[in-house]
């Protein structure tokens, strides 16, 4: 980061602003706080080491795939052991990663994760586990509920997948209203290919999008 941008940031900050745009997870996170969830984040789907809780309170129902926590209860995004319409928010941020193909076995059809921060085997299986988890959510969601989806868009196969549009889409279907997104630009690359020739663009960003039941 250069000293503008820092100075940018510093002053930002200062004001008390909330940017849409950021290299620094926390600051979106706070303000999604600020903006939205005043009383901060009820439920994390997916929990994995809790990185976004390093510097906030974690939420009261925190759930994971293969918790790495004893406060976190073993269970899937798709399908918690919550009553419907029992929480006011939930955070969503699964892997974002296709063609994973060690650390778990591969059932077909299966929506699958690996252990610990993997990915899928197809987008399809990213695809599939990505809708059936924010229908999850608007079943224990409360009415103006708000969810928050952390997402980035691939490349998979030699072909651009719009993640975050496909997340919008699925979201709207089930009965939520884009309520606001911000843009996480990354201060270094995201994963990759390793060699070849390029054929797109290196995505150096991913989306909060933050919706309302």
């Amino acid at each position: 980061m250069s000293v503008a941008e820092q100075m940018f940031l510093d002053v930002s900050r200062s004001s008390g602003i909330v940017r849409s745009v950021s290299e620094d997870q926390d600051e979106i996170l706070d303000g999604i706080e600020r903006l939205h969830c005043p009383d901060g984040f009820e439920c994390d789907m997916t929990f994995g080491t809790g990185v976004f809780y390093r510097n906030r309170p974690r939420p009261k129902h925190c759930f994971d795939i293969d918790p790495q926590h004893p406060f976190v209860t073993k269970a899937c995004s798709t399908m918690l052991p919550l009553e419907p319409a029992s929480v006011c928010s939930c955070v969503f941020d699964p892997p974002f990663l296709t063609y994973v193909k060690n650390g778990r076995e591969h059932g077909e059809g299966a929506v699958a994760m690996t252990k610990r921060f993997g990915g899928y085997y197809t987008y399809a299986e990213l695809e599939e586990h990505y809708q059936h988890s924010i229908s999850e959510a608007h079943r224990v969601l409360r009415k103006r509920g708000v969810l928050v989806v952390k997402c980035q868009d691939i490349i998979h196969n030699h072909r651009m997948h719009c993640t975050h549009y496909r997340v919008l889409m699925m979201a709207e279907i089930e009965g939520f209203r884009l309520r606001d997104l911000f843009v996480l630009a990354a201060r270094h690359r995201m994963p990759g290919p390793q060699a070849g020739q390029q054929r797109h663009a290196r995505i150096f960003h991913s989306y909060f999008l933050v919706f309302e039941k």
